[in-house]
């Protein structure tokens, strides 16, 4: 597969026109023409949708484009290899939004690292396909080849918003929750599967926001209740935007560092994992 018919092709779909993407990529319109046309030639499909709206991938090639971006973020990192030693972190979206940046902050004080935030299905994938060498993650389903470090748990909080009758409350049981609407945010985080192995009450998820600030704004407009991270909404509790409860019982999320079996224990992604996971004291 040639990587300038992919990259041509995966300019299209991220900037909607043949135009731009081609001032994106410093070549001729004709020449991306070009290149999309070759790339569907050897696919012996159509991949882009051109009509009024712009251009899209046509309803099905979804997952050719998601694995085709995977391919020129591996080449891309395969030609910098020898001449730069930068380590690649992902993140799941709310670890990297919330969580983690003073601690990378940090640790980029001595080493040359990127954070790509992104979420957890796609952070998964990247690293899988060897375009990052490190994730930092809320879930992760045991592919082989890999390991699975525990370096944090998080608290899972329910959040109302000021006006909610459990505005004046502190905790609530986990029963309670079934008679309100509940908010989901990001799919493949783990928390569905930890409420279901956690809890005895059947909880029914009314809308799916996909991020946790969706959420957090619609709690707010009084759509629903949530749980999510404690380590997300410290700003709203600290303005008083939201309130929050706790579980009973209390819930925790374990947190992930996973990197290949096979990494040097000399690479510096050893080096964040002794940072975030510094030896217990003694008791």
């Amino acid at each position: 597969m040639n990587l300038d018919q992919v990259a041509s092709y995966l300019a299209v779909i991220r900037t909607g026109s043949f135009h731009a993407a081609a001032r994106d990529r410093g070549l001729s319109q004709a020449s991306v023409s070009q290149h999309v046309r070759a790339l569907e030639e050897q696919q012996r499909t159509t991949l882009i949708v051109r009509d009024r709206a712009g251009c899209r991938p046509v309803p099905g090639t979804e997952e050719f484009a998601h694995y085709a971006g995977l391919l020129i973020d591996l080449a891309e990192r395969t030609s910098h290899v020898l001449s730069r030693r930068r380590l690649m972190v992902g993140t799941a979206s709310n670890i990297g939004t919330y969580l983690i940046q003073p601690a990378f902050r940090s640790f980029t004080e001595t080493n040359d690292a990127e954070l790509v935030i992104a979420p957890n299905g796609q952070i998964a994938d990247r690293l899988e396909a060897g375009g990052l060498d490190v994730a930092l993650m809320e879930w992760w389903d045991d592919r082989p080849g890999f390991q699975a470090v525990r370096w944090a748990e998080e608290e899972l909080l329910v959040i109302v918003s000021p006006a909610h009758p459990w505005r004046d409350r502190d905790t609530v049981h986990t029963a309670e929750l079934a008679v309100e609407p509940l908010l989901g945010g990001e799919p493949q985080t783990g928390t569905g599967t930890l409420l279901r192995e956690h809890l005895d009450t059947p909880l029914r998820v009314s809308m799916n926001l996909g991020s946790t600030e969706a959420v957090k704004r619609a709690v707010r407009n009084g759509l629903g209740i949530s749980l999510v991270l404690a380590g997300a909404i410290q700003d709203e509790l600290a303005t008083g935007k939201l309130h929050a409860l706790r579980l009973t019982p209390p819930l925790h999320k374990p947190l992930w560092v996973i990197l290949r079996q096979d990494l040097p224990t000399t690479s510096p992604a050893w080096s964040l994992i002794d940072l975030l996971t510094p030896p217990k004291q003694p008791a």
